[in-house]
């Protein structure tokens, strides 16, 4: 009886190794930001679903990818829509795996600037200024840009006075209008988001707006990595995560294809204004 408990002990063991897999992550972005903290949830929940997880702590999108295509391990990248303008690396069949989240970007101002016809306009570092340029232009208003690192920084500033408006994620632009210290005229998707109309009905233009996506790319992409991935997004961690974040999770996800063409039309959209 006892052998053949050692020989069950040994099969699951066996079963659990088979089912195991090993994985390098690589955040790509500096500590305190979005990409930063959803590398260390993968780095998290995929250790605790039992996979062995190295953690690469490169802090540049650039970098971050030469590693990918060299590495011989399986590697897990979290990206977005606008870095393939940035870094050369496009998204495409060989690297995508799966859309972690999709959301539009929204235009806001501080309470205080409502009649102001010049405005300060804050825009994280690597952002272009031609969507606000031309809302702006259309609203009769003049603009003076400020960059900042990151969406976060951007809030503290709106909420510090030092600008008058932002163009930015959705977290921190509705967390302005909650607080009461603000409102946004506009956001990137067609339809109406959180009671903010579309870019499309403020303003009459043929200019095709990028919305904010989060994805994984990985230099061995596969059915099998996106079923674990898309297992660690149902973790309690992730929903928390993008709970206070103010970022819904995807009732209803696409198939892997439908995805990757959502992801390379943002991606053509974000090249045209560089």
């Amino acid at each position: 009886m006892k052998k053949i408990y050692q020989i069950i002990l040994a099969t699951l063991f066996l079963m659990s190794t088979a089912s195991a897999e090993t994985f390098v992550v690589i955040p790509g972005s500096k500590p305190g930001g979005s990409f930063f903290a959803r590398a260390n949830l993968y780095k998290e929940v995929l250790t605790k679903m039992g996979h062995t997880v190295k953690f690469e702590n490169i802090s540049n999108g650039l970098e971050g990818t030469k590693y990918l295509k060299s590495s011989k391990d399986v590697v897990i990248m979290v990206y977005a829509g606008n870095q393939p303008s940035q870094t050369g690396y496009d998204i495409s069949k060989k690297n995508f795996v799966m859309n972690e989240y999709m959301s539009p970007y929204f235009l806001c101002q501080s309470n205080e600037s409502k009649d102001k016809t010049a405005l300060k306009v804050g825009l994280v570092k690597n952002m272009t200024t031609e969507f606000t340029d031309e809302i702006f232009k259309n609203l009769g208003k003049e603009t003076v840009y400020l960059r900042y690192k990151n969406s976060g920084d951007l809030y503290n500033a709106i909420t510090a006075g030092d600008i008058d408006a932002t163009f930015t994620s959705q977290g921190p632009s509705l967390k302005l209008v909650k607080n009461n210290q603000g409102s946004c005229i506009a956001q990137t998707f067609k339809d109406t988001v959180e009671g903010v109309p579309s870019v499309y009905e403020v303003i009459k233009t043929k200019t095709v707006f990028p919305a904010d996506i989060s994805l994984v790319i990985s230099n061995k992409p596969s059915d099998k990595l996106r079923n674990i991935l898309l297992e660690a997004n149902n973790d309690p961690l992730f929903k928390e995560w993008r709970s206070k974040k103010g970022i819904s999770e995807i009732s209803s996800r696409a198939s892997k294809n439908d995805e990757l063409k959502t992801s390379v039309q943002i991606q053509e959209a974000w090249k045209k204004t560089n």
